[in-house]
């Protein structure tokens, strides 16, 4: 079967972008969620990625601003190596990994990585770790993301759709878009989301990604919402649970989503950083800190001109 994962970064901030990003797995059988957890027992494991020893983990559990992105970055870096991806940096790898949004984020000043970037830890690094994740045979066959720029988020919002309906929908769009990608001859999907804020009902946002399926309830409860998708293809269950990024796929596109964020935010407060005058303190982008920020470079937006409804999201 093939099984899908997803997770955001950057849902809550009024400066930045919000991240999306999907794992896909292939997975032998149609195994229950007991024996899944013990397919991906090693992914939960320590091991070392050259002198970094890293974990599947929830990004918030995983990433301090204090120590830095090293860790993210060699989970990131095995990843790619695990797909078999020939490119050797987050840059180069954009064009593929974020190809929906690669336009918008171009097109985005404050997003350019160019002369920051950073190669991937180096295969023979990472060659130890992916031996273990995969000893039980899991296979990472896919991961991508969306970028969704404060602009295209504004856009998004204006056209009468909330912001809970942007998450709901590109999330779910990122699913079909592994599914056409890696589906092959897989005859189940499994798709696994961290619940998307407090919303519980999904049934609707399903039958609308996914029209040429019945998108059925099975169960939405405090915990999770879950459905079963027959019909117009292989059949799918969907589920979204509370904190489901205990779950190591779901934690795996966390911890990408997370590092992807970052370096679109060191990006950010390079950006604005070289255009200030004086010392300029950097953001994590939300809403009091956002603040204080535009607030300190109100100069720089009125002499670059810069489109506020391209800078500040409106929700």
């Amino acid at each position: 079967m093939l099984l899908i994962a997803t997770d955001e970064a950057g849902y809550g901030p009024k400066l930045g972008p919000l991240i999306i990003t999907g794992t896909a797995w292939e997975v032998q059988g149609h195994p229950d969620r007991e024996s899944l957890d013990r397919l991906f027992q090693p992914l939960r494991e320590p091991h070392l990625c050259g002198e970094i020893s890293v974990v599947v983990d929830d990004s918030k559990a995983i990433f301090k601003p204090s120590s830095g992105l090293a860790g993210l970055h060699a989970v990131v870096s095995a990843c790619m190596h695990w797909c078999k991806r020939p490119e050797n940096s987050l840059l180069s790898a954009l064009p593929w990994l974020a190809a929906r949004d690669l336009e918008s984020i171009r097109s985005t000043a404050w997003l350019d990585m160019q002369g920051r970037d950073t190669s991937w830890v180096s295969p023979s690094e990472t060659r130890e770790c992916l031996e273990s994740w995969q000893s039980t045979g899991l296979r990472l066959v896919g991961v991508s993301s969306r970028v969704i720029t404060a602009r295209a988020f504004n856009e998004f919002c204006a056209s009468g759709t909330n912001k809970a309906d942007l998450l709901s929908q590109t999330t779910l769009g990122l699913v079909k878009t592994l599914m056409g990608e890696h589906q092959g001859s897989a005859d189940f999907v499994d798709v696994y989301c961290d619940r998307h804020g407090g919303r519980r009902y999904y049934a609707g946002v399903l039958q609308h990604v996914f029209p040429e399926h019945l998108a059925q309830v099975h169960s939405e409860t405090a915990k999770e919402s879950s459905y079963v998708l027959s019909g117009g293809g292989p059949n799918m269950s969907v589920r979204f649970t509370v904190k489901g990024d205990r779950f190591s796929p779901v934690a795996l596109a966390s911890m990408h989503a997370k590092y992807l964020r970052e370096r679109c935010m060191q990006a950010f407060n390079h950006y604005f950083a070289d255009r200030h005058i004086g010392k300029l303190k950097p953001t994590a982008g939300y809403p009091a800190d956002a603040d204080r920020f535009l607030a300190d470079i109100t100069a720089v937006v009125e002499r670059e001109k810069i489109n506020c409804e391209h800078l500040i999201r409106a929700r």
